[in-house]
């Protein structure tokens, strides 16, 4: 049909002086183009649907998590400066200029108002520069809460998770910003208690019982990753989600560890994104078997008394 007025259009020839008709061959051209070319959206159609899940001080809460995001960017430069020979201080700039014109452009896109074009992978990007964000920024608000034991942050804890949960966000990535910010107390936002990942084989699961049980009458929660997710959940997100939050990972190294795939990829994402992974080391097991993890600093257990692991695991957590 689009064509159609379209070529309609192009009969008009001698009428194009018409202010009017400008106009008109200027927006057939646009619907013309959008129609022929799938892969082109409107920024303006971007936008609402980005505010239809977010009210107003939603959309303030991303632009704070925006703006604390490079600020630790900046002072993740600052501090590698003094680390690094001034020769590779260049390169350092380069990265961390890149990193801050990304989130700069990502601010803009908030703000626009006027009708323009983007690409479906640009705005992919964008969304998960957001995400990333207020993974940050909600990280930051835990350890806030911890540290100064106050219910104030309790309000925005539960804001960022929203925003962060919503629909339009849903798969996008949370790591990018992950190298330039730690934080040494992480608490489930639930409860305002550390929270601890035991990974382990379900062949091991009474024995994971036991520890988790152990930790919670510390007051850490546990989540189990094999035990706690009922089957009618998305538990692959359920996994990455306690991952991404925890405060450590217990690799509870038996036997049967070394030949559950699951367990030996909790281990490995943890590893990989710098977290603090605890090897637990059940009797008559070999820590040389299991790569990375030997290297580690471990806790030995005995299965006859596992209390006896639980403050060297508590230190551990919290070293």
């Amino acid at each position: 049909m689009f064509r159609e007025w379209y070529l309609l259009y192009s009969a008009t020839a001698p009428f194009r002086e018409s202010a009017f008709l400008a106009l008109i061959r200027c927006a057939l051209t646009k619907v013309h183009g959008l129609f022929t070319q799938a892969r082109i959206r409107v920024t303006w159609g971007l936008l609402m649907r980005l505010y239809r899940g977010f009210d107003a001080e939603s959309a303030d809460t991303i632009t704070e998590a925006l703006s604390f995001v490079k600020s630790m960017v900046e002072k993740y430069r600052v501090e590698k400066k003094t680390a690094l020979d001034e020769i590779h201080h260049r390169a350092l700039d380069e990265q961390i200029d890149k990193e801050i014109t990304r989130i700069n452009g990502v601010e803009i896109f908030l703000k626009e108002t006027r009708l323009s074009w983007l690409d479906v992978a640009t705005h992919g990007v964008i969304l998960d520069i957001i995400r990333s964000a207020l993974e940050i920024y909600l990280k930051s608000t835990l350890e806030a809460k911890a540290k100064s034991g106050l219910d104030v942050f309790d309000a925005k804890i539960t804001e960022i998770e929203a925003i962060a949960s919503s629909e339009l966000l849903k798969g996008k990535r949370t790591d990018l910003y992950d190298k330039y910010c730690r934080f040494a107390v992480a608490q489930s936002a639930h409860s305002g208690k550390a929270e601890a990942f035991l990974s382990y084989s379900h062949n091991d699961k009474v024995l994971a019982g036991k520890i988790a049980s152990l930790l919670a009458e510390k007051g850490v929660n546990v989540f189990l990753a094999h035990e706690d997710i009922e089957i009618s959940e998305e538990w692959r997100e359920e996994i990455f989600r306690h991952l991404k939050r925890c405060n450590a990972l217990i690799a509870l190294l038996t036997p049967s560890f070394e030949r559950s795939v699951w367990s030996n990829q909790e281990a490995g994402y943890m590893l990989g994104k710098a977290g603090t992974v605890i090897p637990l080391i059940a009797e008559e097991t070999d820590i040389k078997k299991f790569g990375f993890l030997e290297a580690l600093q471990g806790v030995r257990l005995r299965e006859a008394n596992p209390e006896d692991c639980i403050l060297e695991i508590l230190g551990a957590m919290f070293r």
